[in-house]
């Protein structure tokens, strides 16, 4: 597996309980970018914001070390940053300035309406673990060569709001040599999509790439959590062969990059006036358009890759009852534009536990469980995804569920 390198730290900013300020670059923000740079205003009509009402405040409950606490987040002065009160189980509270790194703002939502995405609770794996709150930052200049959004994470330890430090543990020399063990304190985590992968290890989305050949590969980088003295380490895990657990969380990342083209996403298409109208079975017409994708001109091009990774009854159900259908018209490749849809319900994948049984391994899953509002409720199984790994360390997916079905 190729490993990512990214780049993760964070800072706080604290008032109340004698915890130290640690300071940051003042963040300043003009009325119309707190409208404008709202990640919530930016995907809905700017013209009803005043019919919402505006977002005050939100309340999480968060448990560490076996106690209690409610969290509650508001806007701060400056409409950039948070406050956050902090009670315990006793009534007893602090207060908490967030500060956002320069030239980034919270992501406050849009209206009351979307209260509970202010922030995020990462929860333990175990009634003793900590729970972690998670604060999204969105660039207030989207000109900045910088991300759009970035991360700090911050818990409860011996009673007190603190700091997770992250440290990168990778330094390239200038001969492009990597030096390892090497900490250097970041800013903040460029990705906003963390989550357990194992009780002290988080993980950002994998993400996909594809070489000149179309295969391809999965980078991967995870977060190892010290509750000792409340830092993270960003880490590359073993992903070179079929014994390691995160060979298998890259082979599900390239499962969904290739399955989504089926279920919840259509290959390009550029020309939606090149279209042709087919007979449907019930009667009803249907609207195949031309796939402009260099990768595929035929469908056999599309098969054949979809059989690099996929066993032949999973390929089969793919190209038969998924939603996104694909056909030859004139000896061209086209696509009936469908969606199957999303459950909102269901978020992120975990593996329990991995069995090997020579050449097959059986990847126990479970997956996140929301309630309507957005709060993580419960984890679900979900089967089995199971790889049958090949001589040459590849693998063909023979058990597959697509995350959000």
């Amino acid at each position: 597996m190729m490993i990512a390198a990214m780049t993760c730290a964070l800072a706080l900013t604290a008032c109340g309980s004698g915890i130290p300020a640690q300071t940051t670059a003042e963040t300043t923000v003009s009325e119309e970018n707190l409208v404008v740079n709202n990640s919530y205003a930016l995907a809905n009509n700017l013209d009803g914001a005043a019919e919402e009402e505006p977002f005050s405040s939100y309340s999480y409950d968060f448990s560490a070390w076996g106690n209690n606490y409610i969290i509650t987040a508001e806007p701060d002065e400056t409409g950039v940053g948070l406050t956050l009160t902090i009670e315990d189980n006793q009534f007893g509270f602090d207060k908490f300035a967030v500060t956002p790194p320069a030239g980034y703002m919270v992501c406050l939502p849009y209206s009351q309406q979307y209260a509970s995405q202010v922030c995020s609770v990462i929860k333990g794996y175990q009634s003793s673990a900590p729970d972690i709150l998670k604060i999204d930052f969105c660039l207030l200049d989207a000109g900045d060569d910088m991300p759009y959004t970035v991360t700090r994470l911050y818990s409860i330890k011996d009673g007190r709001f603190v700091e997770i430090e992250v440290y990168d543990t990778e330094q390239k020399q200038e001969d492009g040599s990597i030096l390892l063990d090497v900490l250097e304190k970041m800013d903040y985590i460029p990705e906003s999509d963390l989550y357990h992968t194992e009780d002290d290890v988080f993980m950002p989305e994998p993400s996909v790439t594809q070489d000149e050949a179309g295969n391809l590969t999965a980078e991967i980088v995870t977060y190892t959590l010290n509750t000792d003295d409340m830092t993270m380490r960003r880490e590359y895990p073993d992903c070179s062969g079929p014994d390691a657990l995160y060979y298998g969380y890259g082979a599900y990342a390239i499962a969904g990059e290739i399955y989504k083209y089926f279920v919840s996403a259509s290959l390009p298409v550029s020309d939606y006036e090149n279209y042709v109208e087919v007979p449907g079975a019930d009667g009803e017409s249907l609207y195949y358009f031309k796939v402009d994708d260099p990768r595929f001109s035929t469908l056999g091009e599309l098969r054949e890759y979809v059989s690099r990774y996929f066993d032949e009854r999973i390929m089969t159900d793919m190209f038969l009852k998924a939603p996104q259908q694909y056909r030859n018209i004139n000896g061209e490749l086209y696509t009936l534009l469908a969606d199957g849809g999303q459950n909102g319900e269901l978020g992120k994948v975990t593996f329990t536990s991995a069995e090997n049984h020579g050449n097959v391994i059986y990847y126990h899953v479970q997956r996140e469980k929301f309630t309507s509002d957005g709060q993580l409720e419960e984890y679900v199984n979900s089967g089995d995804f199971v790889l049958e790994v090949q001589d040459d360390g590849s693998f063909i997916i023979t058990g597959y569920q697509y995350p959000y079905e």
